[in-house]
Parts: C-alpha cells; structure tokens; sequence
C-alpha cells in the first residue's frame, strides 16, 4: 500500500466526492432490511472528480474524538457499526475507514452502500500489483454480502481496466450472479474476449461460458426473461414488508417459461436473492429459500436445486445459505435449522461440536438464542453417545456441567429459570445412563437454587421420573417432600390431587389411607387461599352432546307487565373503557386476576400497572366509575397471565402506599350477578310478585388472604398467655353466639325461607354440608386487623 501520506487525496485532501449517506440513528440488527446502496453517477468512477468547498469541510478533531468515542463503546449494536462507518468516511482518512469496516465485518455482514463507498477509497490508493490483489480480495468480500447490481457494476468498471486473462475467475463469478439480469455484462466480457489472442480464446470463453447461463443466449431469447425480471423488481420495490406470496408467484411463472433447468434454477436464485437484498433480517424467507434449495429438481429425482446452479460469490447451497444468514441475524429457527444441516452434512463429529461452539460464542449476548442452542447442543451429544462406552458417558456429563456453568457465568440467575438443561441432564440419566441416583442428585440440586422448590410442575417432573425410570420407588418421599415445600402456596392442590390419584392407581388400602391422612392438613390449608380440588366442588360436568336440556315452560304472570325502562345511553369514557377492556363477568373465583380498592381518586392504568409489573405479565387494567356520574370508585381490577403471578401480586402488594393511601388487595371473588330489572328495589319486588321461584344466591366472602398457620399460631400465643378472664370469655362467647343466630337469620331469608324462626333456620343449616371451616377463621384482611388488634 502506499504510505500514509499518499492515503490523503491529493485533489482538495477529499477521497469521496459524494454527499454523506443519511443513516438512522435508529438502525439496529433487528431493522437493517432496507439497506439499499445510494444512485452512483455515470461519470468516471473515480472519488476524486471534484472538490469539496471549505465550508463543508468538518471539524477534524471533533470528528476523530467523536469515532474514538464510538470504537471504545461495548456491546456495540448495529447503528454504533454505522455511526463509525459514517464518521470514518467524513475523516476521509483510509486508517480510519479500514477499522471501521474491519470492527463491521467481524460484528455482521456489511451492507452493499458501505462496500462501495469503501472500495471506492480503496480503489484510490491502490497502485501496485499487490495492493490490486488485496483489492480483488475485498471486492470478492463485499459482492459476497447481497445481491446488489451497482455494486457490481463498480467492480466490473474497475476489472476492465485490467487484461480479463487476470481477472478470469472474477469475470466467471460475477457473470454467475447476474448474468441473468444484466445481460450487458456479458456483452461486454464478449467484447473482451473477443479482442484476445486466438490461442487464449477457447479456454477463456469455455470457463466463462460454464458459468454464466446466458453466455449464449442474444437479446431475442432474454427478452422474455428480462420482462419477468423487471415486473418482479417493480413488484419488490413497491412491498413495504415482505410477503411470501410474492416468491412463490413468479417462481410458479418461471416455471412457465420454456427454459432449461439450469436457467430456472438461476432465475430462482435471482428471486430470492433481490428479496434478501431488501428483507435481509426476515428468517422465514431465509428459510423458504433454504427449503427450495433442499428439494429435488425432479419428484424422482436425488439432485437437488442447488446443484443445477452455478454458483458464483452468493452461495446457495442450503450449508453455505445458513452460514449467511447466521452472520447477518441468527434467530432460534435458524439456529435449529442450522444444527439439521450440520448433523446431516458429511463433518465429524468433532468438527460439528467445533462449529457450534464458534456459533454459541457468537450468540453470547442473546440469552435465549443462546440457551435454546446450548439445548440442541446438548440434545446432539445425547444423540452420539454410546451408554456402554465409559469415557463417552463421561464426557457427555462433563459437557452438561459446562454448559450450565457457563451460562450461569454468562446471565447469572435470569439464565433457564426453568432450569431446562439440569431437567434434561437428570432425564438423561434416569432414561438413558440408567443411573436415577444421579438424577436425583440432579433434582436436589435443581431446589437448591431460590424459589425453584416453590414451583409444583418441577416437583411433579421429578415424581414422573421416578414413576416412570425406577419403579416408583422413591414417588411417596418425592411428593411428601414437594407438600412440605408448597405448604404455603396455593399450588400445594396440585401436589394433593396427583398424590391420590397415585396412591389410588399403585397403593394399597394402607397406603391409600396414610395418604388421605397425610394430605388432610394440606388440603385444608389449601382451602384458605380460596382453592378448592375438583373432588370437593359441586358436580359441574356439562351433559353430554347428544342430551338436550329440558325446557321448563314460561310462569304465567297474573299481573301485568311493568313498562320497560329508558335505555341510558353510555357516556363516551365508558364506550371507551368498554371498547378497550377485555374484562368479562364471571360468578367464580378468577385465580388470575386481582381485586384492588382503596385507590385514590387521580389513579390511573398507568399507575397500576407501574406499580403491579414486576409481578409477571399483566394482560388488562380496568378501574371501576360510577354510572350515574362517572366518578371513580376507588377500585379497579388486575387481570395477569397466569395464576401464579396474581398469587405473588397479592402477597407482596397487599397493604402498600399508592398516592397517599394504603391498598387491599385479593383475589377476584365478585357475587353472582344479580338479574337485569328496571331498579334493584322495585325490579326485585316485581319479580317476586310475577312468581318467580328463584331463590337469592348468596354472597361468597371475599377470598383471605391469611395464611392459616399465622392464624393458628396467634390462637396457640393468645390462650398460653391466658389473658382473658372467665367473664370476659363468656361474655364474648355470648356475643359470638348472638352474632351466629343473626347470622343465621340473615341467610335464612335471603334463601326464601318464610319460617322466620331461629330453630328452623337452624334446622336448615345443619342440612347443609360442611364448607371445610369457613366460620373459623377471618375471612378478610379486616377481619384479620381486628384480631390482632391493628
């Protein structure tokens, strides 16, 4: 290369004559799709055609800080890779530009603007025969990137200012790629070869001629071919996103046309190619491409489509297509489809473990790409395994070992919170190495790690293993274990539930008794966070398809019907909230969503969902207005994904300060929905003098929200301490007493009962079936306040 002095353009120190090229600030790996290169001028293609006035010149030393404070940023996200590149080619200083491009490459495939920009300055200050070798080599990087037909056509001026017997290979690889729809290439490599001595023409025109499929086609035969192509272009251009259909239209047309096999296949290519050069970060179409590729040209046919093509700088074999788009964006689809084709592909296995890691090394900043590779990683060791060769086994533990340490090195704590590869390695063992001690060592490991032992669908992993891999040896310990640990989670049931059902598939009497034993305090302690087993609930099967329900007919009124009532149309900010909630009624306890009340009057969503996010995933907020007025009522509603999260919005948001005022929180329980009447008085008495028979539903509690065993553990303080007298506990057991009876009359006629008297509503009572200790404990945080006296 020339020295660092003779890198400056002589003409007005300026190597690029064009304006700075406008790139987003906003560009990052995920948004690099358009990244078309800007329109070159039909001049001379060399930078140095004109100067650069003094008042555009920028500020050099601003602009060397300002790349040096780029180079030295890590974690370096696409659009820092185009900040430098951009800064870099103000500086007009090639030192500069060559890291710039160097740091590009090594983090993602180069855009085609940003290769011709730099080759252009290379192309300045190269002079010798050895700096046009390092020439052709980044012209051969950057036609290599995507299909972009003005980089080409820079690369095709440059090579013919040199003899084409030089450049042969070039001229073959270039005519490869866009023979097909730059037709004037090949006229001029004609002309080239034409000018040549008769003893190199043969050998030259055969080698272009088995590459380039149009080397012997004329203007009459591509006119078809060059129709299709340009309608495609236009149709491209015109798409803001990507669509498949687009693809698989004109392939259906290229099959139409009467063309050799090679020619389609080179026309498919062209296709894909021209949809990468705009979608390059779409992996479907990646994958479509890939696809094509993989099947046979004929239905009965083993060669495949790819092999009917011949390839020039962009690869299209299904190996080297994925080796493409994992340097431009790596998604987990790819990268499954990435590890299929590496263990179906001719490589050892050593090299296929080679290759993997170099692409995990890559993936270090992406955790769950990341992740989920190291599974199908792993997944591939299983697979080349022998269980009978020790030294096999061996290292395949060791590689789970690896594999888990360094990702906890790597993501601490938020890396597999489901602790996937240690489920996989102890379903390895159990399965495979039949070794089901290790495995549970495995497990025991697993509820080692903070708030895994609180998770019941881990612990119901574990007891199918042991059911299924070792005779059910070790389930009894494993699910007793897992009721001790979720004693204080609603998730306790599902433990409950599994451990009858196997005692009642495998056990004994004996056994199944000591169960029902076991699980007795379990299950009552379940009940006081408002779960109830499926065993314990009313029969609520549905009836079967083939029965119709009866219909009961009309009750004829004596009286005549009432006028109906005006319909009140809705104000706007209830339209609104309608329209945007996805909140429906329910009469049962909706384990996933949250009832919040003592809000003050300004909260909003926004509020709520600030205050509530870190409990999981919220999927709708809806504040409760009255309305006659529309003024906010103070309490609003949480709908979460899943259960278990509003389980923990509970627990650890109950009784905190939002906006000045402390809130109670619980879990949705409404009443039933009360029938539709023209008012709740006059529609109630209506219906009652109609004759309808139905009896009020009556009121659940509100679900509590005390754990048990605090309540039980107070009980125990207050009578060892003894501090109540004799009097004072009989006159409170005398108010309780009193506030029972009244109780009980409440209900009673809330039912219909027209006794009135204490002893029948007794009566009635007693018929009922126990609700499991409802009447023993608080059934609210209110409640509870009261009893410790808060």
């Amino acid at each position: 290369m020339s020295s660092g002095a003779d890198r400056k353009a002589s003409a007005g120190d300026n190597i690029v004559n064009e304006q700075p090229i406008e790139i987003s600030s906003d560009s990052s790996v995920e948004d690099n799709s358009n990244c078309e290169a800007p329109s070159d001028s039909e001049s001379e293609v060399s930078v140095l055609s004109s100067l650069v006035d003094s008042s555009d010149s920028h500020d050099d030393q601003k602009l060397a800080d300002e790349f040096s404070a780029i180079l030295d940023i890590a974690n370096k996200k696409y659009r820092h890779y185009m900040d430098l590149c951009t800064t870099a080619f103000k500086l007009n200083v090639f030192e500069k530009i060559e890291v710039a491009i160097n740091e590009f490459q090594a983090f993602t495939t180069v855009p085609p603007h940003i290769w011709l920009r730099y080759l252009k300055a290379l192309k300045v200050v190269t002079q010798t025969p050895a700096e046009w070798e390092i020439f052709k080599t980044k012209c051969s990087l950057a036609l290599a990137s995507f299909y972009d037909d003005q980089l080409a056509e820079f690369v095709v001026k440059s090579l013919m200012e040199q003899p084409l017997a030089d450049h042969l290979q070039m001229w073959s690889k270039i005519l490869a790629d866009y023979g097909l729809e730059r037709f004037d290439f090949v006229e001029e490599a004609r002309r080239l070869v034409a000018s040549l001595d008769e003893d190199n023409i043969e050998m030259i025109e055969q080698t272009l001629s088995a590459n380039c499929v149009t080397w012997h086609y004329d203007q009459d035969q591509m006119e078809p071919i060059a129709k299709l192509i340009d309608e495609f272009k236009q149709k491209l251009k015109s798409n803001a996103e990507n669509s498949s259909w687009l693809q698989e239209s004109y392939l259906l047309r290229a099959e139409t046309l009467s063309l050799s096999t090679n020619m389609k296949c080179t026309l498919t290519k062209l296709i894909y190619e021209r949809c990468l050069a705009k979608y390059p970060t779409d992996s479907r179409l990646w994958l479509d491409y890939i696809a094509y590729m993989e099947k046979p040209k004929e239905p009965e046919s083993e060669d495949l489509f790819h092999t009917a093509i011949c390839d020039g700088y962009l690869k299209c074999k299904p190996m080297e297509l994925i080796s493409r788009v994992l340097q431009i964006k790596p998604t987990i689809a790819i990268n499954h489809k990435y590890l299929e084709l590496l263990e179906q592909s001719i490589l050892s296995t050593e090299q296929v473990e080679s290759e993997i890691k170099r692409q995990l090394k890559r993936l270090e900043p992406h955790m769950e790409m990341n992740v989920e590779l190291q599974l199908d990683y792993l997944a591939y060791r299983v697979r080349h395994t022998d269980v009978n060769n020790e030294e096999e086994v061996k290292q395949l533990r060791n590689a789970f070992r690896e594999v888990w340490d360094r990702l906890s090195e790597l993501y601490g704590d938020l890396a597999d919170t489901c602790f996937e590869v240690l489920q996989l390695w102890a379903q390895v063992e159990y399965a495979k190495l039949k070794s089901p001690d290790k495995g549970a060592d495995i497990w025991c490991e697993i509820f080692s790690y903070p708030g895994s032992s609180v998770k019941a669908h881990l612990w119901l992993a574990y007891a199918q293993m042991e059911i299924q891999y070792n005779k059910s040896q070790k389930v009894s310990i494993v699910l007793r274990q897992a009721l001790e640990a979720l004693s204080m989670s609603p998730e306790v049931q599902i433990i409950v539930e599994f451990y009858r059902r196997h005692e009642r598939c495998f056990g004994n009497y004996e056994s199944i008794a000591e169960c029902q034993k076991y699980c007795e305090a379990y299950m009552e302690q379940a009940g006081s966070y408002g779960h109830q087993s499926a065993w314990r609930q009313g029969n609520t099967r549905r009836m079967p398809a083939y029965q119709k329900p009866e219909r009961k007919p009309p009750i004829k009124s004596s009286k005549k019907p009432l006028p109906a009532a005006k319909k009140t149309m809705p104000s706007s900010s209830q339209a609104k909230e309608a329209k945007e909630s996805n909140f429906k009624y329910s009469s049962n306890m909706e384990k996933n969503k949250i009832f919040i009340k003592n809000l003050y009057p300004q909260c909003t969503k926004e509020d709520l969902i600030s205050a509530f996010e870190s409990f999981g995933v919220i999927k709708d907020v809806r504040l409760v207005y009255r309305p006659s007025n529309q003024k906010f009522k103070g309490i609003a509603y949480i709908e979460f994904e899943k259960e278990q999260e509003a389980q923990n919005a509970v627990i650890g948001s109950n009784g905190i300060d939002i906006g000045g005022q402390i809130i109670d929180v619980a879990i949705s329980n409404p009443p039933p929905k009360l029938p539709k009447g023209p008012s709740t008085s006059s529609g109630a008495s209506a219906v009652g003098a109609a004759g309808d028979k139905r009896q009020t539903v009556k009121r659940r509690h509100q679900t509590s929200l005390i754990p048990t065993r605090f309540i039980i553990t107070e009980v125990k303080r207050r009578k060892k301490l003894e501090l109540d007298d004799d009097a004072a506990v009989s006159s409170t057991n005398d108010a309780a007493n009193g506030n029972n009876t009244n109780n009980s009359n409440s209900n009673a006629n809330a039912n219909g009962n027209d006794n009135g008297n204490v002893n029948d509503s007794g009566k009635e009572t007693a018929e009922q079936p126990p609700t499991a200790s409802v009447s023993t404990g608080p059934k609210s945080n209110d409640d509870f306040r009261k009893l410790f006296n808060i």
